[in-house]
């Protein structure tokens, strides 16, 4: 009986298909995450009516401060010290029918918001535009000494504040972050 059993189970092996296990494919070892790129990817709100390109998802957070203006954060923090943040909040209706002091002011209060939430002292400023918007494109640095030099935007499309700032070692990034920006 046994030798019966055994017979039969032979006859089986050799009978069916016998898959050999393949050898593994050689794999690239994964970088270090220091040292790996993010993918930049595309970034779109309907509500803040804007798109930008980010190496990665960023952080969605709103805030209502004291005077009952609702600040919308868009936040990436990367290991490298690199930063990336688009910051939108709507101002007073009233300041819609702005004038050209007005408008001066606003920008200029922007861009001091930013610095001084960064812990920085402004470096530079000047004026630009998006799509015929005004704004103002500004570079600070940080009071820690081993932070790289930061770079912001800041744009007044109506009665919306739209700021951007990007603080990272590659300054290609930075710059690749905020041509990116666009409204629709």
């Amino acid at each position: 009986m046994k030798l019966l059993y055994l017979l039969l189970v032979t006859a089986t092996l050799l009978i069916s298909p016998v898959k050999f296990a393949s050898p593994a494919k050689a794999q690239q070892a994964p970088l270090p995450e220091a040292l790996q790129t993010p993918e930049w990817q595309p970034f779109c709100s309907a509500i803040g009516q804007f798109a930008i390109d980010m190496p990665g998802n960023p952080k969605i957070n709103s805030e209502i401060f004291s005077n009952q203006i609702i600040a919308h954060t868009y936040r990436l923090n990367l290991k490298n010290k690199e930063t990336y943040l688009l910051q939108y909040l709507d101002l007073d209706l009233r300041l819609r029918n702005n004038n050209i002091n007005n408008i001066r002011i606003t920008l200029n209060s922007a861009v001091d918001f930013f610095v001084v939430a960064a812990n920085a002292k402004l470096l530079q400023v000047r004026d630009i535009s998006l799509g015929g918007y005004p704004g103002k494109e500004f570079e600070f640095q940080t009071l820690y000494p081993d932070e790289p030099v930061g770079v912001g935007q800041v744009f007044l499309v109506e009665t919306r504040v739209y700021g951007l700032v990007a603080t990272t070692p590659e300054p290609e990034n930075a710059q690749k972050f905020l041509d990116s920006f666009r409204l629709f």
